[in-house]
């Protein structure tokens, strides 16, 4: 288990950008998001980055899952988006024979294994509890930043600017969900005390890195990664144990934030066929998660 390692961070932090790092030294079994809340219906159709999300060289995100046959059956659907906190004594017996089937698969592909997930900053203690030999890596981003890439990716996504982000039950990225699923553990979420989006985050924020550097070996600022990337990918590589990576190799998969805004969105007849194939596949997936939902005795066709 010496050779596990997890990523962590929060959304819109560079941990896509790290897990593409891994996958492109191909030293390892790269495992993208496995708690992500539509799972399920990304093992029947992949996902595929979009041009707002710019996750640049990622091409398919859960292509590794291919052939972890016991990876649907076995999602804990509870801990996608719910039950965020997790003490290190905590009862998640199906949590941990998710991850323990997916990390032992893994290992059956390579002799490393790495997994990325943003929905553990608060189940973190557990995770070490559970692989006390594993190294974690935190990513983390300021907060000014990581916020507005946040607001810039939801208002790409939905195409206008006004998303709700001045409320202060926000929902791009789960923000709202996630304050609202953790205030019973801090109360200082509850959105009676906050006047504004930005200001709810900003408390998920310091909670959320304080818990991810309690628990990780490392901890590395995304600007650093940026501004100085070989000193630390070798501080990464020195952190789990690996020294015999090509960074320098590595840097043309990095796009620094400017470089984003210039990228411009694929456009013309084939991007937009591919779009539509995209929507009759995942409607495809949804339909059949629900098929089988149905025939498991679920009765109203949702997925259980």
């Amino acid at each position: 288990m010496s050779n596990l390692v997890i990523v962590t961070g929060d959304y819109c932090s560079g941990t896509t950008l790290l897990f593409t790092l891994f996958r492109k030294t191909g030293k390892f079994c790269c495992l993208y998001e496995p708690l992500h809340e539509k799972l399920p219906e990304y093992l029947i159709y992949g996902l595929r980055p979009s041009a707002h999300d710019h996750h640049f060289f990622v091409d398919g995100y859960f292509d590794e899952f291919r052939g972890f046959r016991r990876a649907r059956a076995l999602y804990p659907k509870r801990w996608g988006d719910s039950n965020l906190f997790l003490a290190p004594d905590g009862e998640a017996d199906d949590l941990f024979r998710y991850f323990s089937y997916l990390i032992g698969t893994g290992f059956g592909r390579a002799p490393r294994v790495m997994f990325k997930e943003n929905r553990i900053p608060f189940r973190l203690a557990w995770l070490r509890a559970k692989f006390p030999q594993a190294r974690i890596i935190h990513i983390y981003r300021p907060k000014e930043a990581q916020w507005k890439s946040v607001v810039r990716r939801v208002q790409g996504a939905k195409g206008r600017e006004d998303v709700g982000q001045d409320r202060v039950d926000f929902g791009g990225f789960n923000i709202g969900r996630w304050c609202e699923d953790l205030k019973g553990r801090f109360p200082e979420l509850d959105a009676r005390h906050f006047t504004s989006g930005f200001d709810r985050f900003s408390v998920l924020w310091q909670l959320s890195y304080e818990a991810n550097v309690k628990s990780a070996d490392l901890s590395i600022h995304y600007p650093d990664l940026l501004r100085d990337f070989e000193a630390t990918c070798e501080r990464i590589w020195r952190c789990i144990g690996v020294t015999d990576i090509d960074t320098a190799a590595l840097r043309q998969f990095v796009v620094t934030p400017d470089g984003q805004q210039r990228q411009r969105a694929p456009r013309g007849l084939l991007e937009e066929s591919r779009k539509l194939a995209d929507r009759a596949l995942r409607k495809y997936a949804r339909l059949r998660l629900r098929a089988e939902a149905y025939f498991r005795g679920g009765g109203d066709g949702s997925p259980t």
